[in-house]
């Protein structure tokens, strides 16, 4: 039914997707149960003496680059975190529906005064098994692998149709 309260809180969620997205200061992505997501870092710091990756408040990641440690602070994340390339992006899979929320990273050098800082909001949806969408179920339909785990961008979400059942 058109009009029904699920349609609008769909809506609401696709509106939210893509508002913050405009303003930059927030990396918006969005991923799916059991799926993988990449939380993007490039920066301009030239010697990097720490990166500290946070979920909510929660340190998840210290690196120590130039073959420093890496140090996963929590058992259960050890499988689940990587640095694809070598690079300092963060990515995160078997995604789990608490997973949903707000990550920083703070890169800490000495040319700087104050680290570097960058903040992402991850929302994780669960997929729907026939890859369809459901009244309560986000899922980006048109362009997500039958594997389901391709993540959906908030640049995706924009084109994202909501389909009530």
């Amino acid at each position: 039914m058109a009009g029904s309260p699920t349609c609008f809180i769909l809506i609401y969620i696709l509106w939210q997707l893509t508002g913050s997205t405009a303003s930059g200061s927030v990396k918006e992505l969005v991923g799916s149960i059991d799926g993988a997501v990449t939380f993007p870092l490039k920066s301009e710091v030239k010697q990097v003496d720490s990166i500290v990756w946070t979920f909510n408040t929660t340190p998840l990641v210290t690196i120590q680059p130039e073959g420093g440690p890496m140090i996963v602070t929590q058992n259960r994340n050890k499988e689940r975190v990587d640095f694809p390339d070598g690079g300092y992006s963060l990515k995160l899979s078997k995604l789990k529906k608490n997973d949903s929320g707000i990550y920083n990273v703070e890169i800490y050098s000495s040319s700087l005064q104050d680290p570097f800082t960058r903040k992402y909001v991850l929302r994780v949806y669960e997929n729907h098994p026939n890859g369809r969408c459901s009244k309560y179920t986000l899922f980006h339909c048109g362009n997500t692998k039958k594997d389901g785990k391709s993540p959906l961008t908030a640049q995706d979400a924009r084109h994202t149709k909501a389909i009530c059942l």
